[in-house]
């Protein structure tokens, strides 16, 4: 698997998980989320692994911060 199409793959699960949600502040993140994941693909042809390897891992350190808030608010 390229990390485009990982990439990829997580804009759409955050579109998925974008049109679900009835929460407006989540779903403004997961469409921030969305947008990064796709910006980041659409750049990764003239990035260097390094770059593209930190672009994915300052994108999954937000969704991780995101999901860890959520599920301090549901306890």
């Amino acid at each position: 698997m390229s990390s485009r199409s990982g990439l990829f793959r997580r804009a759409i699960e955050c579109e998925r998980l974008m049109n679900l949600s009835s929460n407006p502040a989540k779903k403004q993140i997961f469409k921030q989320l969305r947008d990064m994941s796709i910006a980041l693909a659409d750049e990764s042809r003239s990035l260097s692994r390094r770059a593209i390897a930190e672009g994915i891992a300052a994108i999954e350190e937000i969704q991780s911060a995101f999901e860890d808030g959520m599920s301090k608010s549901v306890h």
